[in-house]
């Protein structure tokens, strides 16, 4: 052909005649359907001896026609995979290149063959061998762009994905956001599910039927690889939407089916488990419930020769890793079926009681295990009895568990030490307890365990038990932080030290959730483990369970002094403000400590620590600039600050460290966040309310060490606090601006140097700035009933969550209660600053307040 190929190009660019070139021409196009044509005519292309102009056509139609023409047979309906796979390959990589850029139709091309297939499906009578060689061809390739395109983590990539998502990916929009799931889409999920409902049921009894017959093990694959397939889509739905595809039609009947063919297998029957569920469409059966708990119990949960001998080899090894291994149960049938042993009672609780059947069982197994007391079968309880009331479940709430037998053998358990299967047996056993045994025993047998990874086993099931029966925790604290010490020391050195020391640290802390305000006897414990915590190598390992101990603490203390000041939690606070000062990326943990501290004893800490509190904060402020969350959030402790400490006390701090010229500085940048802008607001007005003439004082003063004149200094700050009062969003702090000017206004009759221009600027500006933020709190509440006000805990919720039953939740209540921007009847605050006021002289400068703004305060006060 090439050489053909030549003489016709050569003839095309040369022509002779009108009619010779029409010939060529004709000739020319018919080439393009023969194969290889344009292969070689690329080649040609390239190749230097032919003329520039041989070359340039070449190029041109192999560019113009390469890119459809290849594109027109795809290699869809070729039936032999060893010729269409690679071809198939080839579309893959250069789609790569030119999807979505210069191939828009690409979706189109392979979604008009999918549908047409599916259609054919529906109608049998329509559909020929080629039906399932162009769906099998076409669902490889799609599978195969989505796998190419998925690993591309750039731009290209992910624009790439959305659109083959909008066109091809039903199944993706479930696991979307709700509000973000498109109603059509979900249908055909509905319909998709409904659709595997249906059919799984014919393919596996075509399957089976296959196998018993002599066929091809490729088609038994390919049935069982698709069941398989649906299976695993199921349950990554289920995943991730359990309720949601609880609620679609048809899919309790399939989860039925499942379990029967699972089950059938499991207990050697026909699959006639859960045919009562498959018939009925109503899974909680009688039938089913005992059914499925046998299967469970009889036949998935006892454990194997293996296991046996694992346990009898090393019992705490064996049962930790058991404990620990989270993802036993995607592939293990016995995990699994703890899991669905503790599912199925969970679903079936709600079952009047005279309809139980799982309770019932129970009891007979429990009464065959009474018989043989002192001798008790380890498989039979283990896979009986503590995988149904352990892993988490409530023993109090299951007719059982009341049991009192139930009790009896967990204790005689844990009581009685023979060889290594027993122990094994009493850390189950000690797991499975978790609300009403002596906690004696669980003590003795932590000092027993004869490996770390045992001892941690039975530590982390101590911390539940601590949970669990809250204050009748407190007779055992002492001899429970009394051992905390001795356990540390003696680790030292061995293997898997640093996560038993954790473990460690996490039972100190739930010792401290439990003792509450009496937790100060147990400083001499915890502020050591604190301590060491920071510090390397332990601060490598659980540096963020010291700082949950030490947060701990603070919530439950009733002062940071106790024991004494040498042993108590305020000997921590100097390293406190070091990491402040050093580590930002820790500041999220480290100011809510600080918080803490400032409400146990804000007056004593501020006398203290105050010039290395405001030190650290202005340093923290300079070097989180470029980080606004980190600002605003170091602006939320020096609120905090500001209205618990001595403002006397606290205001040279402020100034000297810097912090009040960085507010007032700050409050003139406009690329600043709002967010910002209303803190430093909150912060200014907060010490204008505390005391209007301190606030004048340090102004003074902020000038003075500017070398400002202090008129001018007063002027622009107040310009600023009403230029940025848009910025302030919540009630509180918007009352809090309001009052704050209010209390300038009763400052009229005040003395500085340059009376008359303080005095001016002070009520002209405060006039207008407290008229302006009282209109604006009014027009948020027109009634004036302030319902816009809410409770720090309603605004704060998950910040009161972990302190609602803390003395630092009280401490908290406590403070914001008293606030007077929530407990000060706005209306009443003005009324009384302005008759203030205008007792001291108030009168000639209220009159060249603006006029309308005036009026409108005016109407507020009426």
């Amino acid at each position: 052909m090439s050489a053909d190929l030549r003489v016709l190009l050569h003839a095309l660019v040369n022509p002779q005649s009108n009619e010779g070139y029409i010939r060529d021409q004709q000739t020319f196009t018919e080439l393009f359907k023969q194969p290889e044509f344009f292969i070689a005519l690329h080649a040609l292309a390239g190749d230097k001896s032919l003329s520039q102009q041989e070359r340039l056509m070449a190029s041109v139609i192999t560019a113009r026609e390469l890119k459809t023409k290849w594109r027109s047979k795809a290699f869809l309906e070729e039936a032999d995979l060893a010729i269409a796979r690679p071809q198939l390959g080839l579309l893959v990589a250069i789609a790569r290149i030119e999807y979505p850029r210069t191939w828009q139709n690409l979706p189109q091309l392979l979604l008009e063959p999918l549908l047409t297939c599916l259609a054919h499906l529906d109608n049998l009578s329509s559909s020929s061998s080629s039906t399932s060689t162009v769906l099998l061809n076409t669902l490889w390739t799609i599978n195969a762009l989505v796998k190419e395109w998925r690993t591309i983590k750039v731009a290209h990539g992910s624009l790439t994905m959305q659109k083959f998502e909008d066109i091809f990916t039903d199944p993706w929009q479930w696991s979307r956001a709700k509000g973000l799931q498109t109603q059509e889409a979900l249908q055909r999920i509905n319909s998709l599910v409904h659709h595997s409902v249906h059919h799984a049921a014919i393919i596996q009894s075509h399957r089976l039927r296959l196998v018993s017959g002599a066929h091809t093990d490729k088609l038994i694959r390919s049935l069982t690889k698709h069941l398989r397939a649906t299976g695993k889509w199921w349950r990554v739905m289920i995943g991730l939407d359990p309720k949601g595809f609880c609620k679609i039609p048809g899919v309790t009947t399939g989860v039925g089916w499942w379990w029967g063919e699972v089950g059938g297998v499991v207990a050697g029957s026909d699959g006639t488990v859960a045919n009562d569920a498959h018939d009925h469409g109503d899974i909680f059966t009688p039938h089913f419930i005992l059914s499925a708990f046998h299967l469970l119990v009889d036949k998935l949960l006892p454990l194997t020769s293996t296991d046996l001998e694992a346990l009898e080899d090393e019992p705490e090894e064996w049962l930790v890793g058991e404990s620990f291994d989270e993802e036993a149960w995607a592939y293990e049938f016995r995990p699994c079926a703890e899991r669905v042993l503790i599912a199925l009672n969970n679903a079936c609780r709600n079952i009047p009681r005279e309809q139980k059947v799982i309770e019932p069982e129970m009891i007979k197994l429990l009464a065959t295990t009474e018989s043989a007391y002192g001798g008790v079968d380890f498989n039979a309880l283990l896979s009986g009895m503590t995988s149904w009331i352990g892993s988490g479940q409530p023993l109090a709430d299951e007719e059982a568990a009341k049991l009192p037998i139930v009790w009896q053998m967990l204790l005689h358990l844990l009581s009685e030490r023979t060889d290594a299967t027993d122990k094994a047996v009493q850390l189950s056993a000690s797991l499975a307890i978790k609300e009403s045994v002596d906690l004696t025993f669980r003590t003795k047998l932590l000092g027993e365990a004869a490996t770390l990874d045992g001892k941690r086993y039975v530590n982390e099931t101590i911390g539940v038990v601590i949970e669990r029966v809250g204050d009748h925790i407190l007779p055992f604290l002492p001899k429970l932080a009394q051992s905390v010490p001795v356990l540390w020391h003696n680790s030292a050195g061995l293997e898997g030290e640093w996560l038993f020391k954790s473990s460690l640290v996490v039972l100190t802390t739930k010792l401290v959730s439990a003792a509450k305000s009496t937790s100060g006897d147990l400083m001499e414990l915890v502020i050591p483990l604190i301590e060491e915590s920071l510090q390397p190598p332990a601060k490598d390992f659980f540096e963020e369970d010291g700082l949950i101990l030490w947060q701990t603490a603070l919530w439950n203390a009733a002062s940071p002094y106790q024991p004494t000041r040498e042993t108590g939690l305020i000997r921590l606070l100097p390293g406190l403000l070091t990491m402040l000062g050093e580590n930002m990326d820790l500041l999220s943990k480290l100011l809510p400590l600080l918080d803490s501290y400032l409400l146990l004893d804000a007056a004593g800490i501020t006398q203290t620590y105050g010039e290395a509190i405001t030190t650290t904060f202005a340093k923290a402020l300079s070097t989180s600039k470029p980080n606004a969350e980190a600002v605003n959030r170091i602006l939320v402790t020096v609120t905090l600050l500001i209205r618990a400490a001595p403002l006397s006390q606290l205001a040279p701090l402020l100034l000297h460290s810097g912090i009040f010229q960085h507010i007032t500085t700050a409050l003139e940048d406009d690329k600043a966040s709002g967010l910002i802008l209303a803190a430093y607001l909150e912060i200014l007005s907060r010490i204008a309310m505390l005391d209007p003439n301190i606030f004048l004082q340090m102004v003074a003063e902020s000038a003075r060490m500017q070398s400002k004149e202090g008129a001018k200094l007063l002027e622009e700050v107040l310009d600023a606090l009403w230029r940025n009062f848009d910025y302030v969003g919540e009630t509180r702090m918007r009352k809090a601006v309001a009052m704050g000017a209010g209390a300038l206004l009763t400052t009229v009759s005040a003395i500085y140097d340059d009376q008359a221009n303080v005095t001016r600027v002070t009520t002209m500006s405060s006039t207008d700035l407290m008229a302006n933020s009282v209109i604006q709190v009014a027009q948020d509440d027109p009634n004036g009933i302030e319902t816009g006000l809410r409770p720090w805990q309603d605004e704060h919720s998950t910040q009161w969550s972990d302190i609602q039953y803390t003395p630092e939740g009280q401490r908290r209540v406590t403070l914001e209660d008293s606030d007077p921007a929530y407990s000060v009847p706005l209306k009443g605050y003005v009324m009384q600053v302005l008759n203030q006021a205008h007792a001291v002289g108030l009168g000639p400068f209220w009159e060249k307040a603006d006029e309308g703004t005036r009026r409108s305060l005016e109407k507020f006060l009426s």
